[in-house]
């Protein structure tokens, strides 16, 4: 059976830094934050559409809005592309 993607057998054993527990030499580990650890104690990476949520997320709780901070310079009855200047 193929290791998954990023994945090695471990050399000796040793501990997960990310949830503390032991392995056995020969388990299948995977580069985790501090180190190597468990195939499943690895962070799943995320989506650019997680990532994108993620960063919306952030502007909204930090007060951020989506709204430009001019104020609008249509005209009731005109399109957006008049040059003719608001009254």
């Amino acid at each position: 059976m193929p290791l998954p993607r990023g994945s090695v057998r471990a050399a000796y054993p040793a501990t997960c830094p990310a949830c503390f527990k032991d392995y056995a030499k020969s388990e299948v580990i995977t580069k985790v934050t501090d180190g190597w650890g468990h195939h499943g104690c690895a962070p799943r990476p995320m989506s650019a559409a997680e990532r994108e949520f993620a960063r919306n997320k952030a502007r909204i709780e930090s007060g951020e809005t989506f709204r430009g901070q001019k104020p609008s310079d249509w005209r009731r009855g005109s399109s957006p592309s008049s040059t003719r200047p608001a009254r």
